[in-house]
């Protein structure tokens, strides 16, 4: 992040409005909720949803040093991901303008300007409201009016009005982004997202105790 940024910005901050922006642009993108709501990726097409943004979020990541891909590599990445996992193949290069924003929005975010992610929060949520499909905008196509209210706004903004606003954007990136699975609950990630191809973690061993006996562990009945 930039030494130069804005007084009280934090990496917590910046993260928790950065994922409400990329959750807010996913949600909005009209091939992914498509293919979402068909089915097209079978029964675990919420869970490949949440897997997508998973993935964005760990590649994106203020603790590290640069983001693991640039723009064009993620714009491959969703094409791929689409066609692999549901069998989409996009022809309205709507990756590009979703890998855009994606890439702006950490950009921007990373100098405490949380201006686009803020708008893609609102638009996304007047998707939902009217379901309706929203249109990506891109580059050169923001309104002025609204960027001129968020730097007042942001120029204005106290302690106390930081923290409700980083709690809101957390709130909102800790959202499904197409519903539950179901029967299912978020639950809070604990460590880094596991990648593709990646081994799953071992299994602990099991303990004896002194008497030789080796002990089972409870497993709750689903």
């Amino acid at each position: 992040m930039d030494n130069n940024h804005q007084a009280g910005l934090t990496v917590e901050v910046a993260t928790a409005e950065f994922r409400a922006g990329v959750t807010a642009v996913l949600r909005a993108w009209s091939a992914l909720r498509q293919a979402v709501a068909s089915n097209w990726g079978g029964v675990q097409s919420i869970e490949k949803a949440e897997f997508l943004r998973d993935h964005i979020y760990e590649n994106f990541n203020y603790n590290k040093p640069k983001p693991g891909m640039d723009r064009y590599d993620l714009e491959d990445a969703l094409a791929i991901y689409l066609e692999e996992e549901f069998c989409l193949q996009i022809e309205d290069d709507s990756e590009k303008d979703v890998a855009f924003l994606i890439c702006q929005m950490y950009e921007n975010c990373g100098k405490g300007d949380f201006t686009l992610a803020r708008e893609r929060i609102e638009k996304s949520k007047e998707a939902i409201s009217n379901s309706e499909k929203v249109v990506v905008k891109t580059e050169g196509e923001m309104d002025e009016e609204s960027d001129d209210e968020n730097m007042m706004d942001s120029n204005d903004t106290n302690q106390a009005s930081s923290e409700n606003s980083m709690n809101t954007a957390l709130d909102f990136a800790g959202e499904y982004l197409f519903g539950p699975p179901p029967g299912q609950a978020r639950i809070p990630q604990t460590g880094p997202v596991r990648q593709l191809g990646e081994a799953p973690p071992e299994k602990p061993e099991a303990e004896v105790d002194e008497d030789g006996f080796t002990t089972v562990p409870i497993r709750s009945k689903r």
